[in-house]
């Protein structure tokens, strides 16, 4: 029974399915969104609130991290020197030559010095716009830092904490970074950076987003707050503690009651500490957080909200459904441009797809990559494929295989039935095949080099395959300097007799105009023997499971080799020597000029073959003052293939 056609199945595009899958998930996430939010929006005050105040402690520990980090590195590149001895600690002018120069490219550091062993070095600074170097000596000095002193005992870079810098007029904190050479202790470099413009940051951040953020050492002093802009202390004589200003001597009396009136409140971010405050009537929410690696002890980020400003969150929900409108259309922009993208790489592999099934690799150009992944992937992989194909198309008859390709096409799938993988079974076929061998080649060979061996044969057998590719023929397999052919297969071919002798034809003006070539260039001309002959034989897939041809096998090749063979005795001094069988020449009536040459006895065969030589028109004019034999015009009934001991001869 016939099986019922199935339904067409529907295709679509990828960016039609990529837009409205995005589109439908855009818009169910925005109007649930929409739905909570407004039910829930008293309860979600305070995670509105967290998260903002997440970004915004983020923000200013980006910032304060950007401006405290470039001393590190600044540290590293000027012991990196000296421990590689490019700078030598002794020398006082290089050194202040490459520190200054250090400095000058690094705008966020305050003063950069180098501090010998013996607490003695160079030091610059930026004062009064500008950049001063100085001498550092601090023997003798009460007040040294124990990073200094510790030197010796340490291997990693440490940051100090904050130190008054009476000439700059502003608290500085500084990295110390140990030198050593072969083991041996060198100094440390010395980097200061001011913590100044880190308030001017803060104050911006206040007028652009309304947040009164700030940065403290610790419960009691300040390092930064939007409050400190413009003002100015004097900590040389101060008896205790860092030089920083108190939480009580910044204008926030919110933030000077954080600590000691302060409620602790509910967070939904771990690293958030929560703090609400009552001052003059008003309510104050604080959040908080530490930050390490400047010094002993964490510093602490916060952010300080007023409570009204807390119903701005709630006042934001009723905005959401045009805000989440707006992001739903920006959405299913973005979806089609990206489903675009990808249906146009998809669309590009297909059609590279298409060259690959054509056998089309040469004129295959590599995919362009792509920033998704899985195509970037798809593209190397096909680039690798073609690549390995282009190679595999050397050594795989192209014209062949596409011919298998439309053959088991046209039987369908399941050519060669179940059990054969959709392979072709063997039949039996007429054929015509040819034979070429190049005279004395083994004797050519004993005096050339491998490579040049190689070569000639390479430019012959190109030579030869153009020819017979031409006319429809298969180039079956190369046997040392001798090549076998045949048309009639896979593709049925009702002239492949003719077929076969004009591709012979061909050979021999070839093969004669790439010696006067290889005469013009000093090498030696080369002598080829073609033989032809048309007949039944066994075509298919001969060989193992683990290495098949598709090749052709019977009588009919034996007596071609032959007639190639039995050339020998009648090439001369000729360049090339056509023969063919008589079946072939009455095959291929007049395709070629033909030469009867009579019966001859082939080698390991009884009876007498009859043969037809190729003689082109010019070479019969070359010996028309020899006695030529005629040109007849072959039949099938006059000229078999093969004749017994009795038959008549010519």
């Amino acid at each position: 029974m016939a099986k019922p056609a199935g339904r067409k199945r529907l295709r679509l595009p990828i960016a039609a399915v990529l837009v409205a899958g995005f589109g439908s998930l855009m818009l169910a996430a925005v109007a649930s969104v929409l739905v909570l939010g407004l039910v829930s929006a008293t309860t979600n005050t305070f995670a509105l609130l967290n998260d903002k105040a997440d970004l915004a402690l983020a923000g200013v520990e980006v910032r304060v991290r950007h401006q405290l980090d470039p001393a590190r590195e600044m540290a590293r590149f000027v012991a990196g020197l000296i421990e590689r001895g490019d700078l030598r600690p002794d020398d006082a002018t290089a050194m202040a030559d490459t520190l200054r120069g250090a400095l000058a490219g690094g705008p966020d550091v305050t003063g950069l010095a180098f501090i010998r062993p013996d607490l003695t070095g160079v030091q610059v600074g930026r004062l009064n716009g500008g950049l001063s170097v100085g001498t550092l000596d601090l023997q003798g000095d009460s007040d040294v830092p124990p990073e200094v002193l510790d030197g010796p005992n340490r291997s990693a870079a440490t940051w100090a904490d904050p130190r008054w810098l009476k000439e700059a007029q502003n608290s500085l904190v500084t990295l110390y970074q140990p030198v050593r050479r072969d083991g041996r202790y060198l100094g440390q470099v010395a980097v200061g950076v001011s913590l100044g413009d880190l308030s001017r940051f803060l104050s911006v951040l206040y007028v652009e987003q309304g947040l009164n953020a700030f940065v403290l050492y610790d419960h009691t002093h300040v390092l930064a707050h939007p409050a400190l802009v413009g003002r100015s202390f004097d900590f040389s004589n101060k008896p205790d503690g860092p030089p920083l200003p108190r939480i009580d001597q910044v204008d926030d009396p919110a933030l000077a009651a954080l600590w000691s009136s302060g409620t602790p409140i509910q967070s939904l971010k771990k690293r958030v500490e929560g703090r609400s405050v009552r001052v003059l009537g008003s309510d104050y929410a604080f959040l908080t957080r530490p930050m390490a690696g400047y010094g002993q002890q964490d510093w602490i980020i916060g952010i300080g909200y007023r409570d009204g400003e807390m119903g701005n969150e709630i006042r934001r929900l009723y905005t959401t459904g045009a805000v989440g409108l707006a992001i739903l259309l920006v959405s299913v922009g973005v979806a089609l441009l990206v489903g675009r993208r990808i249906s146009r790489q998809v669309a590009r592999l297909a059609e590279a797809a298409d060259r690959v099934r054509a056998f089309e690799f040469r004129t295959i150009a590599d995919l362009p990559d792509s920033r998704l992944r899985e195509m970037a992937r798809a593209a190397s992989a096909f680039n690798a494929m073609v690549a390995g194909l282009r190679w595999f198309e050397t050594y795989v008859p192209k014209a062949l295989v596409l011919r298998l390709m439309r053959q088991r096409e046209s039987m369908g799938d399941g050519a060669g039935g179940p059990d054969h993988g959709g392979r072709l079974d063997s039949v039996l076929r007429e054929v015509t095949v040819m034979f070429t061998d190049i005279r004395g080649f083994s004797r050519m060979a004993e005096h050339m080099a491998a490579a040049d061996t190689a070569a000639l044969l390479n430019e012959h057998f190109t030579l030869l395959a153009a020819c017979i590719e031409a006319e429809g023929g298969t180039v079956d397999k190369f046997i040392g300097d001798s090549l076998m052919a045949f048309w009639g297969a896979p593709e049925e071919q009702e002239d492949h007799a003719a077929r076969a002798l004009r591709a012979a034809y061909a050979i021999h003006h070839a093969v004669r105009a790439d010696n006067r070539r290889r005469v013009s260039a000093g090498q030696a001309p080369i002598q080829v023997r073609v033989g032809l002959h048309s007949g039944p034989v066994v075509v298919g897939n001969i060989g193992s499971d683990s290495r098949i041809n598709y090749t052709i096998v019977g009588d009919t090749v034996n007596v071609a080799a032959r007639i190639e063979e039995l050339s020998a005795a009648l090439q001369g001094e000729a360049e090339v020597i056509v023969l063919t069988s008589g079946v072939t020449a009455a095959k291929g009536k007049d395709a070629v000029p033909l030469v009867r040459q009579g019966g001859r006895s082939l080698r390991g065969r009884t009876g007498t073959t009859e043969l037809w030589r190729l003689v082109p028109p010019e070479e019969e004019r070359k010996e028309t003052a020899k006695p030529a034999a005629p040109t007849v015009k072959p039949t099938p009934a006059a000229t078999p293939s093969t004749t017994d001991a009795g038959s008549a001869k010519v």
